[in-house]
């Protein structure tokens, strides 16, 4: 009778972590919507600054460093299994 208490708690939580999961991408998506309408309403369009070429440059930078950090997470990831089978 334990278990079954127990696997339906797990059950509840884990029910609502994804609901909670959810409102969160829901609210993210909110605050993106309402940041773009105030910063036209400010009058900075957007398309302008987007093709601006130091922007440009600055997004591929960006991405060069997420994919750079991305693999060495993967290569500390791989060592830290590789000690755990050891």
């Amino acid at each position: 009778m334990k278990k079954i208490l127990n696997y339906c708690k797990n059950l509840n939580s884990n029910q609502n972590k994804n609901n909670l999961d959810k409102k969160g991408f829901i609210e993210i998506i909110v605050v993106i919507i309402v940041a773009l309408v105030l910063l036209n309403l400010i009058g900075i369009d957007l398309k302008a600054v987007l093709a601006k070429e130091s922007v440009k440059q600055f997004f591929v930078y960006v991405k060069d460093m997420i994919i750079l950090v991305w693999n060495d997470l993967k290569l500390i990831v791989e060592f830290i299994k590789n000690l755990a089978n050891n």
